[in-house]
């Protein structure tokens, strides 16, 4: 594992254990076990620092899973996708995982809101487009989803999932995430088309495929 590679999963160890306020160049230092100097090396600056921990977080808990295989029911492929954006049924994981999110939109635009951390809630959000773009692209490369609505169902289903995270932390005793199901139920069923080949495709036009 490269030095970079440790100070990032310190970083990441740090924002699961003490949530985002704690992200900062000493804290992740210490918790790898290096110098600040070092860490500086890699990350310049504190805002650099958040937004790389902001991009790593969302690629690295969130997987393509099994979206390419078209024997498969596009729908379902697309909602198990959806689900990994939602905070696990366990209660004590759930309750953490909602904390965390509130606590970055706070320390995003609360009053006591740091520039900084407006950079990782910038990131995270980027970072989720461009799963749900490419999730969302290799259906319309299948013939399930018109690729000109790409933009508009992304859009939609991080407006959809913020709104559920919001739902969740105000019902705090309800953690079997039923109602959550169903709504991204009702998002993939209104986007995705299953019988392949009924849209036209841009393969089927003669056009490059989408990458």
């Amino acid at each position: 594992m490269s030095s970079r590679e440790k100070l990032v999963e310190a970083a990441m160890a740090l924002v699961r254990t003490s949530g985002f306020s704690a992200l900062s160049v000493r804290g992740v230092a210490k918790e790898a076990g290096v110098g600040a100097s070092t860490l500086r090396h890699h990350f310049p600056t504190q805002a650099h620092l958040h937004r790389v921990i902001a991009t790593e977080l969302v690629l690295g808990l969130v997987k393509d899973l099994t979206i390419d295989d078209d024997k498969l029911d596009p729908a379902d492929r697309l909602f198990d996708c959806l689900l990994q954006f939602l905070p696990p049924p366990a209660q004590n994981e759930q309750a953490a995982a909602l904390n965390s999110w509130f606590e970055l939109y706070r320390l995003s635009f609360g009053p006591d809101a740091a520039p900084a951390f407006r950079g990782v809630l910038t990131s995270a959000h980027e970072a989720s487009t461009t799963v749900l773009h490419r999730w969302l692209k290799t259906l319309a490369r299948q013939g399930h989803v018109q690729e000109d609505d790409i933009d508009d169902h992304a859009a939609y289903a991080l407006a959809m999932i913020n709104g559920l995270h919001l739902c969740m932390l105000v019902e705090p005793r309800r953690f079997d995430l039923s109602l959550e199901h169903r709504v991204l139920r009702h998002y993939v069923n209104s986007v995705v088309e299953r019988s392949a080949g009924k849209l036209v495709t841009p393969e089927a036009q003669g056009a490059a495929p989408v990458l």
